[in-house]
């Protein structure tokens, strides 16, 4: 009887690893996909997007310097379409570090028609004052998009994937992991408000299928172009972890305004 129950936990830890093993699998394997581009025969190739950098720096009484920067690069050919987000933030204050952050995102949809598309989504963020060494999600599914006028459209999508983070600790080696079955739900709402101006507005929450954690983020912009390819960016961010790392707050908020370059 000692034996049995002896084999049978030793085959239920190897199963548990098994499953990890897939899971961490399945991870990088969606955020692969998601950045390889599938190499069709091309009748169409057009290309968009902007690149924005922020800096404000203060002296005197209060030293402070905060760089912030942006690349959001859009591809569309055939039924294909591929967005690329990378971003950075850092900040000091009188000669210390008190933000450090980069992240990378990518979306790889598949347009059924112009309104129906499937998409898979691939994202990484390490944040040195997040309480996680880093953060890393996949999912993929099903996104519609409900209402469009000329460069004004409001999309929405949902999905299913995997969320893993590792904690930070002050030996890297042994930093808790976080692992997460999800569901993804998001939305993207633009509007040419004139021929020089647009509102954007973005939402996105990831929910743990297993514990209903939930890390959401919403991004709200208002850009003003100053010539053909410049433009005066004013964006408001919110991030929120409903069960963060312990000594670290709930939300985030970042108000930047940046100068953006437009192709």
């Amino acid at each position: 009887m000692v034996t049995c129950a002896v084999s049978t936990a030793y085959y239920e830890t190897i199963e548990e690893e098994n499953v990890l093993q897939i899971q961490r699998s399945l991870l990088v394997a969606g955020i692969a996909l998601a950045l390889t581009a599938p190499a069709a025969a091309q009748e169409s190739d057009e290309w968009s997007g902007s690149v924005e950098l922020g800096l404000v720096e203060t002296s005197g009484n209060t030293e402070e310097t905060t760089i912030s920067g942006e690349a959001d690069v859009t591809r569309n050919w055939n039924d294909w379409r591929q967005n690329v987000l990378l971003q950075s933030r850092y900040a000091e204050q009188g000669g210390e570090r008190t933000a450090e952050r980069y992240s990378a995102a990518t979306q790889l949809d598949y347009k059924f028609n112009p309104n129906d598309f499937v998409f898979v989504r691939g994202r990484y963020s390490n944040d040195d004052f997040s309480g996680y060494q880093f953060q890393a999600s996949t999912s993929a599914g099903y996104g519609r998009r409900l209402w469009s006028e000329g460069d004004s459209y409001f999309d929405v999508s949902s999905g299913l994937g995997y969320r893993y983070g590792r904690l930070d600790t002050p030996d890297p080696e042994e930093g808790e992991e976080e692992e997460d079955p999800i569901g993804r739900l998001a939305a993207d709402f633009r509007y040419q408000l004139s021929e020089t101006a647009h509102f954007r507005q973005e939402a996105e929450t990831e929910v743990s299928l297993d514990d209903g954690d939930a890390i959401s983020r919403s991004v709200t912009a208002l850009q003003a172009n100053v010539n053909s390819s410049l433009a005066m960016k004013l964006s408001y961010t919110v991030e929120h972890n409903s069960n963060p790392p312990t000594g670290t707050e709930r939300t985030d908020t970042i108000t930047a305004v940046t100068l953006l370059y437009g192709f």
